[in-house]
């Protein structure tokens, strides 16, 4: 990221350079085309290489999680796990958060590691091209969007949590209706049950409190 940050901000100023020197070039426009084409290739095979290790390690992530949730639930007693926690709850985590873990978490990841290095560098070339007094105001701001990011945090997770809350007693009730799918045909009760999931969809956190007709 060192590198990659150093190619990009060298590729800047060597484009100033370029734009400063166009009426008395030090050097042919061959030279110049060269250079700025050379650290061009350098930062795009430094991004594929970030990508690439980035979205790797996530799959690695993805894989030791699933496989210490997996084996935690099946060493799980049956009175104190399964008898209190819902199916549903534990389809979405194996499912939906692991999804999450794989396409979402390394590219929230990268783009946090690109717009921190990216703040970095402009900070630097403020301070080398501009004045002192960046700095200040720039830890200000650090400090303002740390507690605004603290805040954001609060409200977000729990947010998500009701989020993942509200969505498992639907998952939960179309398993178990699959589960006994040979049962409700036969009693030829599809259309209660249908009503039943109609009713989870709109009203997913009443999973406890439903009287079914």
């Amino acid at each position: 990221m060192f590198v990659w940050m150093c190619l990009q901000t060298g590729s800047n100023f060597w484009l100033s350079y370029w734009s400063d020197t166009m009426d008395h070039p030090k050097y042919s426009q061959n030279v110049f085309f060269a250079v700025y084409g050379a650290l061009g290739l350098t930062y795009a095979f430094f991004c594929l290489i970030r990508i690439a290790m980035l979205f790797a390690q996530s799959l690695r992530c993805s894989r030791l999680l699933h496989q210490d949730m997996f084996s935690r639930i099946i060493r799980a007693p049956l009175n104190l796990f399964f008898d209190r926690v819902p199916t549903g709850r534990l389809l979405n985590r194996l499912s939906k958060d692991l999804a999450t873990l794989d396409s979402q978490i390394a590219v929230t990841f990268s783009n946090f590691i690109v717009c921190g290095y990216m703040l970095l560098a402009d900070i630097i070339v403020c301070l080398i091209v501009g004045t002192f007094w960046v700095f200040p105001l720039a830890l200000i701001f650090l400090a303002c969007s740390y507690i605004i990011q603290r805040r954001y945090m609060k409200v977000n997770r729990e947010a998500v949590r009701l989020e993942s809350i509200s969505k498992s007693p639907i998952v939960s009730y179309f398993s178990e209706s699959l589960n006994g799918l040979t049962s409700v045909r036969a009693y030829n009760e599809e259309e209660r049950f249908n009503k039943v999931n109609k009713y989870f969809e709109d009203y997913p956190t009443n999973y406890c409190f439903i009287e079914i007709p």
